[in-house]
C-alpha cells in the first residue's frame, strides 16, 4: 500500500520554476558584474550587523544573538522562486487530499508558477522558518528543488522594484536547499553558524530587487542593503523571541490551505484560490475558504499583519546617526501600498505589504499591515518595547484582528505594563 496522498500531489512540481520564468523571464536590471557583487556584498555585511542592532532597537537582545546563528542567503529572483516553492510543497505535505491526475495537477503548476513568478520580483527579502522532516507526511509529488523551508514570516517588498529590464547573464549556485546564489556573487553568498543539520530559518535577500528599487529612486545602495536587512532580521529575532512561533504558523497557515482543499477537492485552481484567499475581505474569502475556515483565516492575516507592524517600528529606532538616508527609505518603504492604477506590479509584499508567498495580490491585504504598523508604534509610545514584546510569551499573547485596531484593549487584556 503506498503513502498516502497529500495536498503536495495537488501540483506538478517539476514544472513551477518553468511557469514561474515564463510570468518574469528577467532576471533582474542589467548591471556589471562588478556592481552585482557590491550589492551581494552589501546585503551580506549588512545582514551580519542585523542583529545586533535589532537587539538594541527592540530589547530582544538574547533572541537577536539566536538569530544570527541562523542562514542567511543572498538570491537572485529564480532562487528566490525555488525556495519558496520548498515553502508551498512542504507546507502541503501534512495535508491530506485525494490524488489529482495529470492534468489537473499542470494547470496547478501553472498558476503556482505564475504567482511565485511574479512574487520574484517583488520581495527585497523573506525569512523561511524551518520545519523538522518529521512534520511533513510525505507526499505524492518528488518535489524537485522544493527545499526544506516551509513557512513565511516575513518578506519586504519591493516599490517600484518591478518591471526593471535586462537580465543579469549569469546563473547562481544552488545551495543545496533549493535557494540560487545571487548573480554575481559565485557560489551562493552564504553565512551559517549553526551546526549541521540544525534547524534555523532562512533569511532570504534577493539582490536584483534591491538593486531595481535603489535605481527606481535614486537611494543609497549601502543605506538600502543595510535596511533590508535589519527588516528581514526583525523578523528572524521574532521567531527566535517566540519558540513556539513557527510552529504556530504553520499549524494556521495548514488550516487555511487545509479548508481551500476541502472546499475545492480536486485541486486545479488551488494555487490561485489560496492567493485570492489569503488576500481576499473576509466576505469573499468566506466563499473560498467556507465558513469554518473563516475565522482562523482572519486571525492568521492578523498575526501576518503584526509581525509586519512589529518590524517596521522595530525599525523606527532607526536614525540618520546610523543609516544617513534613513528618513528616506522610510518615506519610501512605508509609501501608500496601491499601486497606481492600471500599474499591474509595484509594491510587493512585506514591509507594509503582508506575508507569506501567496499574499500581497490585493491592497487589502497591504491594508492589515499598515494598520498594524500604527498598533505597534501605539503600543511602543505608551509602554515601550518592553511592553510590546508581551506577545511573544504565547499564542494566547499575540493580538487578535480586533485588537490591532485597539491598542488599549490588547494592554489590558495582556496586563498593560512592560514584560
Amino acid at each position: 500500500m503506498g503513502a498516502p496522498s497529500t495536498a503536495r500531489g495537488l501540483v506538478d512540481w517539476s514544472r513551477v520554476e518553468i511557469a514561474a520564468r515564463t510570468m518574469a523571464p528577467r532576471g533582474g536590471p542589467s548591471a556589471p558584474r562588478a556592481s552585482l557583487s557590491a550589492v551581494v556584498e552589501l546585503l551580506r555585511r549588512g545582514a551580519a550587523q542585523a542583529p545586533e542592532r535589532v537587539g538594541e532597537m527592540t530589547g530582544l537582545s538574547r533572541a537577536a544573538r539566536d538569530a544570527g546563528s541562523g542562514r542567511v542567503l543572498v538570491v537572485d529572483r529564480a532562487g528566490l522562486v525555488r525556495a519558496t516553492a520548498g515553502f508551498l510543497a512542504r507546507l502541503l505535505d501534512g495535508l491530506p487530499a485525494p490524488p489529482a491526475g495529470p492534468v489537473v495537477r499542470r494547470a496547478a503548476a501553472w498558476e503556482a508558477g505564475a504567482a511565485l513568478g511574479a512574487l520574484s520580483t517583488r520581495l527585497l527579502g523573506q525569512v523561511l522558518p524551518a520545519i523538522p522532516a518529521a512534520a511533513a507526511a510525505g507526499g505524492a509529488d518528488g518535489g524537485r528543488g522544493t527545499g526544506s523551508a516551509t513557512g513565511a514570516t516575513g518578506a519586504t517588498g519591493a516599490t517600484g522594484a518591478t518591471g526593471a529590464t535586462g537580465a543579469t547573464g549569469a546563473t547562481g549556485a544552488t545551495d543545496g536547499d533549493g535557494a540560487t546564489g545571487a548573480t554575481g556573487a559565485g557560489p551562493v553568498a552564504e553565512a551559517r553558524t549553526g551546526g549541521p543539520g540544525a534547524e534555523r530559518p532562512r533569511l532570504l535577500l534577493v539582490a536584483p530587487n534591491v538593486l531595481a528599487l535603489q535605481r527606481r529612486h535614486g537611494l543609497d545602495l549601502a543605506d538600502l542593503a543595510t535596511w533590508v536587512a535589519m527588516h528581514e532580521t526583525a523578523h528572524a529575532v521574532q521567531l527566535a523571541a517566540a519558540p513556539w512561533l513557527a510552529d504556530h504558523l504553520v499549524a494556521r497557515l495548514r488550516e487555511a490551505l487545509g479548508a481551500v482543499v476541502e472546499a475545492w477537492p480536486r485541486g486545479g485552481r488551488l494555487a490561485g484560490i489560496a492567493s485570492v484567499a489569503w488576500a481576499a475581505r473576509p466576505g469573499e474569502a468566506a466563499g473560498l475558504v467556507g465558513q469554518p475556515g473563516l475565522a482562523g483565516l482572519v486571525e492568521l492575516r492578523a498575526t501576518l499583519a503584526f509581525l509586519e507592524g512589529h518590524a517596521r517600528a522595530a525599525l523606527d529606532g532607526v536614525t540618520p546617526a546610523r543609516v544617513p538616508s534613513a528618513h528616506v527609505l522610510r518615506a519610501v518603504l512605508d509609501a501608500d501600498p496601491a499601486p497606481p492604477p492600471g500599474q499591474g506590479e509595484g509594491r510587493g509584499i512585506g514591509q507594509g505589504h503582508g506575508r507569506g508567498p501567496f499574499t500581497g495580490l490585493a491592497s487589502e491585504r497591504l491594508l492589515d499591515s499598515a494598520r498594524a504598523a500604527r498598533f505597534a508604534r501605539a503600543v511602543v509610545e505608551r509602554v515601550g518595547h518592553e511592553g510590546l514584546n508581551r506577545a511573544w510569551a504565547s499564542p494566547w499573547a499575540l493580538p487578535t484582528a480586533a485588537e490591532l485596531g485597539s491598542p488599549e484593549a490588547w494592554l489590558e487584556r495582556v496586563g498593560g505594563g512592560p514584560h
